[in-house]
């Protein structure tokens, strides 16, 4: 009982009016996207190939650089709002994968390091998969040992925010690598390729409407009362192991 009353505490701790419309009225571009592409991969009704969740420089992908260049605006004024450069460290890390998504990196890169160090083909992946996953290794060691700083040094309301920030990433990680390469090692056909590039993509935008809207939700909360994600977790987690 004590359990469900703290999860609907931590439940209630999110739910703030404009942060709540934000989310909306992402997810709602996030699922017309999604329905345009299917539209116009399915059927000649459209026929226009920016409107392809897989199209470089298409109207989706333009979408998602606008939706990380708000999360890093976002998480300067929270920087500002707490006399913190704390902040700037996740705002590093969301400014590469923006320059990521943005200039290919990992693509290019990892094409080229899969060149030059002679992976193997493997568990049906290509020499460039492994090549994409050692560039965003590579990156994300990079960037670790800024964040790791932050954290121990930043205060405890930085460190639940870090925790819940992670948590998102890891949403996006799941559906932008493990069923990216799961779609590539697995192929199940054409029809559950599609689904599934579907799913990655759907999902990619969907993970990233979640972190706008929980660093925007941050910015315009007072943190002194607030519940967090990561907290919710633990509830959840507890009730699940008892």
């Amino acid at each position: 009982m004590l359990r469900k009353m703290a999860a609907r505490k931590c439940i209630d701790a999110f739910n703030e009016r404009s942060a709540s419309l934000l989310l909306i009225l992402l997810l709602c571009a996030d699922l017309a996207f999604v329905v345009l592409h299917s539209i116009n991969a399915l059927t000649p009704i459209l026929d226009h190939p920016l409107l392809s969740l897989k199209m470089d420089q298409g109207y989706p992908e333009l979408y998602g650089y606008l939706k990380f260049g708000w999360i890093i605006i976002l998480l300067f004024c929270l920087s500002l709002r707490n006399w913190s450069f704390h902040f700037v460290a996740w705002a590093l890390v969301f400014t590469y994968l923006l320059l990521d998504d943005a200039l290919q990196i990992h693509e290019r890169l990892g094409t080229l390091v899969a060149e030059q160090l002679g992976f193997v083909p493997a568990f049906r992946l290509r020499r460039k998969d492994f090549g994409e996953l050692a560039v965003s290794a590579a990156a994300g060691l990079l960037l670790l040992p800024i964040l790791v700083w932050a954290y121990r040094s930043g205060s405890q309301m930085f460190r639940k925010v870090s925790q819940d920030i992670i948590i998102l990433i890891l949403v996006l990680v799941c559906f932008g690598v493990v069923i990216d390469m799961a779609d590539i090692a697995i192929r199940l056909g054409k029809g559950v390729g599609f689904a599934l590039g579907v799913i990655e993509d759907g999902g990619e935008m969907i993970a990233v409407s979640l972190i706008l809207w929980y660093v925007f939700l941050r910015t315009v909360r007072d943190d002194s009362a607030d519940c967090y994600l990561c907290d919710l977790l633990r509830i959840v987690l507890a009730r699940r192991s008892t």
